[in-house]
């Protein structure tokens, strides 16, 4: 983005606030219930999955939680104006979701904004929009092992070309994908299972037929686990939110400090957070450009160690998101990733 440099500010994870912004401790009297809750990152190239909830005070109204909303009318336009009517989503993947999931098989673009539109017989009209930037134009992802605070640690070193035409907003995040493998074989054109008992005992029957041979598939199983990232950035955000000592959720970058130039920074993982025989995986390294609403919502999260589901209510500065009549984030991002195996899948 071509413009002259402002002095370098701190933008405070999910909801905006800038550092000169007032700052507030929640009051129970700051939530009521039966108030709309939009907690969605809207991804370029991700199908729809918009959760929504409604806030509920618990423990004499010190605690927030969230619960399901089924009854809700979902609609989303894009730029083109052409429409998406979501439904609730009632799969088993999303049962211990803390909010109803409303999908739809259409899938997000990037460089486009969306606007969203949630409609309930008695909680009202909820209204937010956002814009999903470019992807993020990623040059190359280095990586080997080494320590880092006496530790041994998987090291990355990343570098992008940043825009001079407009403003971005970065974050570089981590996260475990669980997976299993799944065993099979053709016979007489036909795919037969060898995870299940019969699917075995066939097998063992056909086995010696020239040609037949067990065959596998890497599955995904659309669980994510958040693995925690290091980083020696001083010119990243995050030396601003705490200790660089200190594991984060995500590394945030503004695009002042490097405005339309190439930028390389190195993040680190710790190693044994790779390897776990219950949840086998992979790990997925990614490069994120973000909406700004999305990006100082995450930052203000960060900044108090705090995730979805329930928010302490005298531990908080104020989000306020960009949910019209309601609460939350509706924020848009374009990524770029590079995926690693560790574990051993059989």
């Amino acid at each position: 983005m071509t413009r002259n440099k402002p002095p370098y500010k701190l933008l405070i994870f999910f909801g905006v606030l800038l550092i000169s912004a007032c700052k507030k401790n929640f009051s129970s009297d700051q939530f009521e219930d039966d108030k709309l809750v939009v907690l969605a990152e809207i991804t370029a190239g991700d199908s729809v999955k918009i959760p929504i909830g409604k806030t509920i005070k618990v423990e004499n109204g010190s605690l927030i939680r969230f619960e399901k909303v089924n009854d809700a009318t979902v609609t989303i336009t894009g730029t083109n104006t052409m429409s998406w009517v979501c439904q609730p989503n009632y799969s088993s993947q999303y049962a211990n979701n803390p909010t109803s999931v409303f999908t739809n098989r259409n899938r997000f673009k990037s460089n486009t904004t969306y606007k969203i539109e949630i409609n309930h017989p008695t909680l009202g009209i909820v209204k937010a929009s956002t814009h999903i930037p470019p992807f993020p134009r990623l040059i190359s992802v280095d990586s080997a092992s080494t320590t880092f605070n006496n530790t041994d640690v998987f090291a990355a070193s990343i570098t992008w070309k940043d825009s001079a035409d407009f403003e971005e907003f970065y974050i570089i995040e981590a996260v475990k994908e669980l997976v299993k493998n799944n065993h099979w074989f053709w016979y007489r054109n036909k795919r037969y299972s060898y995870d299940t008992k019969e699917g075995k005992e066939f097998y063992q029957q056909v086995k010696n037929t020239p040609g037949i041979k067990i065959l596998t598939d890497t599955v995904g199983l659309n669980k994510f686990v958040r693995l925690n990232v290091y980083t020696e950035d001083g010119q990243s955000e995050n030396a601003k939110i705490d200790k660089l000592t200190n594991p984060f959720r995500r590394i945030f970058f503004s695009d002042p400090v490097f405005n339309g130039e190439l930028y390389t920074t190195k993040v680190y993982i710790d190693k044994q957070f790779f390897v776990n025989p219950p949840q086998k995986g992979r790990v997925r390294l990614q490069l994120k450009s973000v909406s700004r609403e999305l990006y100082n919502y995450l930052k203000l999260y960060e900044k108090y160690k705090t995730d979805f589901g329930s928010v302490p209510t005298n531990q908080l500065i104020s989000p306020s998101g960009n949910i019209a009549n309601g609460l939350g984030i509706f924020g848009g991002s374009a990524k770029r990733e590079r995926v690693y195996y560790f574990d051993v899948l059989q």
